[in-house]
């Protein structure tokens, strides 16, 4: 959801606006992110034991307070937590000043927030809620280029390619199959409560139009379709992307005139043929059109 609400948001604001560089520094934040998560993703294919996985798995313990995971691996006699982290550099973790020291190649060291401790603040708080399981957690850097210079012994720290012999270990360790893995599974789902960032824009704070896929120009529509004037791209449902924007930075639901600014549509006929597809919600003397949360441009 965020790095999908960063994308909404360089997209639709000018490069003017006092915090454009803020978001455009937090969407590549978060695209490193990602990044790190998909290399760790890579590893995981390889299981053969039959298992689960849960991928940002975010949660409340019982003080209400929001824990988010990377990754959550079940297996029918444990459950593995990976706290991933795609930092380049060389990384000293210090266990007792509870820091991560990241020396970069220009020779500046940087202090992170411990992970080892984030982890175990998870693993704590799911033991709350399956107190009978076996929960093993490690730190796993994703970038390929980091070195780890130092780290507590009996700290879990490695990098990606490694967390496959991790696992075998533990499930040598953990044999007994002592959990049904759909039940568990299920439990955890029902647990997960998603972060929703508070980005929130009017539309008139929002540029107009309908974008490119291809080369990000604003596109004309006429004949029933979109069209480029740059590339000459043409799509009929580029308007998706549009309303997906909107429905992650305005609203969930849209009138005819909020759409024909929003796609900059000289013709409210025209507008009303585009939205046909979607649900119609009437409220008052107002028609709303509801945006499904999955929709995306599609077709040519």
């Amino acid at each position: 959801m965020r790095l999908q609400q960063l994308e909404a948001i360089i997209r639709r604001i000018d490069a003017f606006h006092p915090d454009y560089l803020y978001f455009k520094e937090q969407l590549a934040m978060a695209n490193v992110g990602v990044s790190g998560e998909d290399e760790v993703q890579f590893f995981l294919q390889e299981l053969a034991t039959p298992h689960r996985v849960i991928r940002n798995f975010s949660f409340f313990n019982a003080q209400q307070q929001r824990h988010e995971i990377d990754f959550i691996v079940i297996f029918p006699s444990l459950i593995v937590c990976l706290e991933v982290k795609n930092i380049a550099g060389t990384l000293h973790f210090d266990a007792e000043s509870s820091q991560l020291l990241r020396t970069r190649a220009d020779g500046v060291t940087e202090r992170f927030a411990n992970p080892i401790e984030q982890l175990n603040r998870h693993l704590r708080a799911l033991s709350s809620f399956f107190p009978y399981i076996p929960l093993h957690g490690a730190v796993v850097i994703a970038n390929r280029r980091a070195i780890i210079a130092s780290k507590p012994p009996d700290s879990p720290i490695f990098h990606a390619d490694y967390v496959l012999s991790f696992i075998e270990k533990k499930l040598i360790q953990h044999c007994k199959p002592i959990l049904d893995l759909d039940k568990v599974y299920a439990q955890l789902l029902s647990l997960h409560s998603p972060k929703k960032e508070a980005f929130t824009f009017t539309l008139e704070q929002l540029k107009c139009g309908v974008f490119c896929e291809k080369c990000a120009a604003k596109m004309r529509f006429a004949h029933g379709k979109f069209l480029c004037p740059h590339c000459r791209f043409q799509n009929k449902y580029a308007h998706f992307q549009a309303l997906h924007d909107f429905r992650l930075l305005v609203d969930t639901k849209i009138t005819n005139q909020q759409f024909c600014v929003l796609c900059d549509l000289p013709s409210r006929y025209a507008a009303k043929r585009l939205l046909r597809l979607l649900p119609i919600v009437k409220r008052g003397k107002y028609t709303y059109y509801e945006i499904p949360e999955l929709i995306r441009p599609q077709g040519r």
